[in-house]
């Protein structure tokens, strides 16, 4: 019996460790910085500015898209971070035309903190999703940025993302219908 156990003890051994010495967890350089929503503090934004922590040359991406009112919404971010810190803060409205904007890909690529503004998020993945910004989102949260959104940016952030039109399932009406 002592024999048998051993041998199937080797046996896993051999089997199961190729796989996990291949398997590579990724490398996650990036922050995120999810804000439920509400006034933006200064103590939360100084906490924000800290998270990124901002080099001389960097600078901040707000993707309003989520907002009925893009232009509103980037002014009132800039409002509430500009006390918190003199880096530059860049407004990048993406629509469906233009996410093939090389200059705004190539800074939002290399942004230091990319701030999605609150609104709908269904509207924000709308314009994103499978597009160029998409990746250059995860390209910049790779290289170290911080990812920071509020209520619907920050619900962006998630693996599965709950619309805000849940419970339409006609077959189940208890299953919330989400993005992937």
């Amino acid at each position: 019996m002592k024999n048998f156990l051993l041998l199937l003890l080797v046996c896993n051994t051999v089997c199961f460790l190729p796989a996990t010495a291949q398997t590579k967890l990724p490398s996650i350089k990036g922050k995120l910085f999810i804000i439920g929503g509400g006034n933006r503090s200064l103590e939360l934004m100084k906490t924000l500015v800290a998270t990124a922590a901002f080099a001389p040359k960097d600078y901040a991406v707000v993707l309003p898209m989520s907002s009925e009112e893009p232009d509103t919404s980037f002014n009132y971010f800039k409002e509430d971070f500009q006390p918190a810190s003199s880096v530059a803060v860049v407004n990048f409205n993406f629509t469906k035309d233009n996410t093939n904007n090389k200059n705004w890909l190539d800074s939002l690529e290399h942004a230091k903190l990319i701030f999605i503004t609150g609104g709908d998020q269904g509207r924000f993945m709308d314009v994103v999703l499978n597009t160029p910004v998409y990746a250059a989102i995860h390209k910049a949260f790779a290289k170290g940025a911080t990812i920071a959104g509020t209520s619907a940016g920050a619900a962006v952030m998630s693996e599965h993302m709950i619309t805000g039109k849940e419970l339409t399932d006609a077959v189940v009406s208890r299953t919330f219908n989400k993005i992937h």
